[in-house]
């Protein structure tokens, strides 16, 4: 009887591990990583696409339009006229639940580059994971991050004529920027500007403060937060603002000392700032 019980565990084990054995085989072979590597003409293209799901994403400035992508998704780059769109595809599915594979680790980047031209217009959406755009010049900016997977956008270095940001879990950080009509409104995030100038824009987060720090004085925008607070230093001392400063269940302060009664010099660069249920502060 004992031989017999211990018989059938070395046949139970030996099964097993040969079923693991093949299982991790096939989900090898089945989750091999996928390169990208394309370059294309600098003149025939004005205008980008990207629609993400899962990977890093840094756009940045280069000699020539390229796309280089390592992952396990598909990705799709085709050229339409003057369009280069940047399509990952949902060709992979997790059936087993928990991610006990080693070989199933997400491992998914994507950098494209951009030359020293300001481009047409930018599209780009994701749902999880960081974005990063440096050093590129865009006539217009469109950042779609409406899932609720919480992708991260940073923008530096970058001039843009017109930004529309839309996003439910994902930050926006603006570094070194000059931006006009920007419209960015964000449910549960923070906005964050450093050492920008921004101008005829608005800014609206639902859930979470609005920093800005260091901005340029030529600054010129709106700005309201619902559950949240406002505060703004600059950097260098403003010579032409008015402050329009609504706090409706909080306080204004004002610990900027060039300001009286709320202006500076002309007052032709307009600060409108709202919030609901948080403070002001100018410093």
């Amino acid at each position: 009887m004992k031989k017999l019980f211990i018989g059938g565990l070395v046949l139970f084990i030996t099964c097993f591990l040969l079923g693991c054995l093949t299982w991790f085989s096939f989900e090898k072979q089945n989750n091999q990583l996928n390169y990208v590597n394309k370059t294309f003409d600098n003149d025939n293209i004005s205008n980008l696409k990207i629609d993400s799901q899962n990977s890093v994403i840094e756009v940045k400035k280069g000699d020539k339009f390229s796309v280089h992508y390592t992952g396990k998704k598909n990705v799709d780059v085709t050229k339409e006229k003057k369009s280069l769109i940047i399509q990952q595809n949902s060709n992979t599915k997790d059936h087993y639940g928990l991610n006990f594979n080693p070989f199933r680790r997400a491992n998914s980047k994507m950098i494209v580059t951009v030359p020293e031209k300001k481009i047409n217009e930018l599209v780009l959406s994701s749902q999880i994971n960081s974005i990063s755009v440096d050093d590129v010049d865009m006539k217009s900016a469109k950042f779609l991050m409406t899932d609720s997977g919480g992708a991260s956008v940073k923008l530096d270095n970058s001039n843009i004529d017109q930004l529309y940001y839309r996003g439910v879990n994902s930050p926006v950080h603006l570094t070194n920027d000059k931006i006009q009509n920007a419209n960015i409104k964000i449910k549960n995030e923070d906005i964050t500007v450093n050492d920008s100038l921004i101008e005829k824009s608005v800014l609206l987060a639902n859930k979470g403060d609005i920093n800005l720090s260091k901005m340029n004085i030529e600054s010129d925008f709106k700005a309201s937060t619902q559950d949240g607070d406002i505060q703004m230093t600059y950097n260098k001392a403003p010579q032409n603002t008015l402050l329009k400063l609504n706090p409706e269940k909080g306080k204004a302060v004002i610990n900027n000392k060039h300001f009286e009664d709320d202006k500076v010099g002309n007052g032709d660069n307009d600060l409108e700032f709202y919030t609901s249920h948080g403070d002001i502060h100018i410093d």
